[in-house]
């Protein structure tokens, strides 16, 4: 199955490097990018929408604790799982610079609890097997060639009876041509500023530009719906949604009550959240975010080694 290639992890790093330079530290060298009050204030909308949704997964019993954000960036997630779900876990990212600007951010927010942040690649989680009952991403399956070795290693570390959150995700329309490449970056003004007739316009007939391409990170718009449910399939429950651009209408992936949306889905494509369980049943108790930390190499070896990470901690 094909997988990042070294390009592709560099650029990552190199480009998450240069965009926690600039919006902490005032170092321009990105064109078309959020300022730094601009993705402070996307934070704090992204903050608010992890507060409501984990609410709503704790108020069903669903157990947070210990977890693992992968994909974490600037870890604004995690934050609101350690200070306000009262959870305890890891942010994990490929980004360096992004996990220690969390220190940043945590001020700003007046966040006083941090996660332990571990520097390391979605491929490898250097977790125990079956030891973390919940595991969550935003916004980070689409920037692989495809998100199965990824999802492979999600329900390798989760306990049986754990769950898997994702949200933001996209899925392939095959009404989206892509026939030009638009003009402005997505996150540039003038892309911003744009009409609603255009955006839909472009929306179908543009590919997509942005500094994270131009820096050969992956944005892999093509997963689709069948891709998706072949994905989610290891786990036993699924219950994941399909949401339409603009907000026109969701469905529900694997139990829709309307085939046609289903179709349209299908033709307009759009984002995709879910909640999937793995088989069997939780633990009384669970270790602690600490205790079932694994060296990645060991593991591959066949050893059982503990102790890797490269914690900002």
């Amino acid at each position: 199955m094909i997988t990042q290639t070294q390009n592709n992890k560099m650029g990552e790093i190199e480009f998450r490097k240069k965009l926690a330079r600039q919006q902490v530290e005032g170092i321009m060298s990105l064109d078309d990018e959020f300022s730094s009050d601009e993705i402070e204030m996307i934070l704090g909308d992204r903050m608010r929408t992890t507060f409501e949704q984990m609410t709503l997964h704790k108020n069903r019993g669903i157990v947070l604790s210990p977890y693992i954000e992968i994909g974490a960036e600037r870890g604004q997630r995690s934050l609101v799982m350690e200070n306000d779900i009262g959870a305890e876990g890891a942010a994990i990212d490929i980004s360096y610079d992004m996990l220690k600007s969390c220190d940043y951010y945590s001020k700003k927010f007046d966040k006083s609890k941090t996660p332990l942040r571990i520097c390391c690649d979605a491929y490898n989680l250097p977790f125990l097997s079956n030891s973390i009952p919940f595991v969550f991403c935003y916004e980070t399956l689409h920037h692989f060639p495809h998100p199965r070795p990824v999802v492979n290693e999600i329900f390798r570390v989760l306990l049986p009876g754990g769950y898997f959150f994702f949200a933001e995700e996209p899925f392939k329309g095959v009404a989206r041509l892509g026939f030009f490449e638009s003009k402005h970056r997505d996150y540039s003004k003038q892309a911003r500023d744009r009409g609603t007739v255009r955006k839909m316009i472009e929306f179908f007939l543009c590919k997509k530009r942005c500094n994270e391409i131009e820096h050969d990170i992956i944005e892999n718009d093509a997963i689709t719906i069948g891709m998706w449910k072949r994905l989610l399939s290891p786990f036993e429950t699924k219950d994941v949604t399909l949401e339409l651009p603009n907000r026109l209408f969701t469905t529900n992936l694997f139990e829709p009550k309307s085939y046609v949306k289903i179709l349209l889905a299908c033709l307009l494509g759009g984002n995709i959240k879910g909640l999937c369980q793995k088989a069997g049943m939780l633990p009384d108790s669970v270790s602690s975010i600490y205790d079932v930390i694994q060296c990645p190499d060991c593991a591959q070896g066949g050893g059982t080694n503990q102790g890797y990470t490269r914690s900002l901690d």
